[in-house]
């Protein structure tokens, strides 16, 4: 039995030899939360949530506390999440003094009318978001990057036991970049995708991921017959003829069949699978 299932990325990039370990440490332990909450009857949106919350807490990878400043010194954040069984979605963007993006999208997904918030107004809505009580907030304050990664996007697909599927995506952004710059991770398709069907969560290059819609057009592989794994090298081979960047895919199925690629030197995935805890962990490289 695969199911439920959790695939679990920490960014592809250019991993230092000594910082691949300890992103392989913290996407496994980020897909032992997710997974703890679909064994105990969550939904994939539950642990998709959970587990991508760790990353953003950890201090490891690029996102929520751990993510690059921008040129003025400054964390902006972005976040999606995807509910592939009613094909919405939550996105924001450029959002401050926040650690958590990923609660604030799923927030906009479920409690608005609208799919896409960014700057001092989704920033507006996630104090509408605690004063509501949807989720409670640990601690008050600006946070800040405890080191300075050469990795990118994090993310995951979770799916629980009746095949529903959740994606998403988290990032601080690419180093140093201009206040205001906002890439691949909150658009619907690009950062990431999920449908009835399949799911996938990408990462790299943002601006490169969004031209060729890598996510989506990765799930579409599968729809038209690939298994996951091949519509992963698919997805990154048209990528990488299209644009010539580098970038890294996570894929996985309603029934738990998952793949993955990247043409970075690495990207931490971690994999779990069905009630007894099936695990798989690797370091992919181009």
């Amino acid at each position: 039995m695969q199911l439920p299932m959790i695939i679990v990325h920490g960014g592809a990039g250019n991993w230092k030899d000594d910082r691949i370990p300890i992103g392989m440490e913290f996407v496994e332990k980020a897909a032992a939360v997710g997974h703890a909450v679909l064994v105990s009857g969550g939904s994939s949106l539950d642990a998709a949530e959970a587990c991508t919350i760790f990353m953003e807490s950890c201090g490891e990878l690029n996102c929520g506390r751990g993510s690059y400043p921008n040129e003025d010194g400054v964390l902006e954040l972005d976040a999606m999440i995807i509910d592939g069984k009613n094909l919405d979605f939550g996105s924001v963007a450029a959002v401050k003094d926040i650690e958590n993006p990923i609660s604030l999208a799923r927030y906009i997904m479920e409690k608005t009318k609208y799919k896409f918030f960014a700057g001092i107004n989704a920033k507006r809505l996630y104090d509408e978001m605690i004063a509501s009580g949807y989720r409670e907030e640990k601690e008050l304050g600006i946070v800040r990057p405890s080191f300075t990664p050469d990795v990118d996007t994090v993310g995951c697909i979770a799916i629980d036991a009746e095949g529903n599927i959740a994606a998403t995506s988290s990032t601080g952004g690419i180093k140093n970049k201009t206040a205001g710059r906002i890439g691949d991770s909150p658009v619907m398709g690009s950062g990431a995708y999920a449908n009835d069907m399949c799911g996938a969560s990408a990462t790299g290059w943002g601006e490169h991921i969004m031209r060729v819609v890598l996510s989506r057009m990765t799930v579409l592989y599968v729809e038209e017959g690939a298994d996951p794994m091949t519509a992963a090298r698919k997805g990154m081979k048209m990528f990488e003829e299209k644009t010539g960047s580098e970038a890294g895919i996570i894929v996985a199925d309603k029934t738990g069949v998952f793949g993955y690629a990247t043409n970075a030197k690495a990207m931490p995935i971690a994999v779990i699978q069905g009630i007894s805890g099936k695990k798989t962990a690797t370091s992919c490289q181009k």
